[in-house]
């Protein structure tokens, strides 16, 4: 429900209500995909339950098993009953390994607390960046929920233009200070960290956030840095 790679655009609420009412009223299915927001990457399981909108399916992928390839589809049993064989059969479907990591994944994400702690930690993410914004007008836009949060940096606030120079730049000197930081939709800075890093860990990487942001507004990275940084 939350745009990724277009940069991390978080829909009104009423706009998914909406968009479950339109689906029931013109027999249309709803599906979520889940592959980049579910598994607590929000502070929740799945990213559509901060919508208060239930989908007919979700497609879930990528967290599911903490890197391992295994992705799914689930969906109402009147639905998964309806496809015929062999129409849901893969050949590298079900593999015992990738299924073993799921199940430790889901163990894990319960048994630490770690919905509890996205949210928690996104607040304070968010809460940072915003303290940021008002001192750099290069940040036009704070958005997200949890740990997908989207940093969009802009030439001006009111026209929203891109300022991806500003973006590259900044992502190439957090890596000299020793942090990989990514930036997508050619101008928002990609911050979903790994949903067990601490508190103290993400205060640090926002620290050399906020000191590559300084030394771009004082004109200290060099336009040659340009040549090798792409971005997403």
């Amino acid at each position: 429900p939350i745009q990724g790679d277009a940069g991390l655009v978080v829909p009104p609420a009423k706009f998914l209500k909406d968009l479950r009412k339109l689906c029931d009223e013109n027999g249309i299915l709803l599906f979520s995909e889940e592959v980049q927001q579910g598994f607590g990457r929000t502070g929740k399981w799945f990213g559509i339950e901060n919508f208060d909108v239930v989908p007919d399916a979700i497609i879930l992928g990528k967290a599911i098993a903490s890197g391992l390839p295994l992705g799914g589809c689930v969906a109402r049993a009147e639905l998964m009953d309806d496809w015929e064989a062999p129409s849901h059969l893969f050949t590298a479907a079900g593999n015992p390994v990738c299924c073993a990591a799921a199940v430790a994944t889901i163990n894990v994400i319960r048994d630490e607390n770690l919905l509890q702690h996205t949210a928690d930690l996104g607040s304070h993410v968010k809460a940072r960046f915003e303290e940021m914004q008002e001192k750099y007008e290069l940040i036009g836009d704070v958005r997200g929920i949890g740990l997908s949060i989207g940093v969009d940096l802009v030439k001006d606030r009111e026209t929203k233009e891109r300022h991806r120079e500003a973006a590259a730049k900044i992502a190439y000197r957090a890596w000299e200070k020793g942090l990989l930081l990514s930036f997508f939709s050619g101008s928002v800075l990609r911050i979903q960290p790994p949903l067990v890093i601490s508190k103290e860990q993400m205060d640090c990487a926002l620290d050399r956030i906020e000191e590559a942001i300084e030394d771009f507004v004082k004109g200290r990275i060099p336009d040659s840095v340009l040549e090798t940084v792409k971005g997403w």
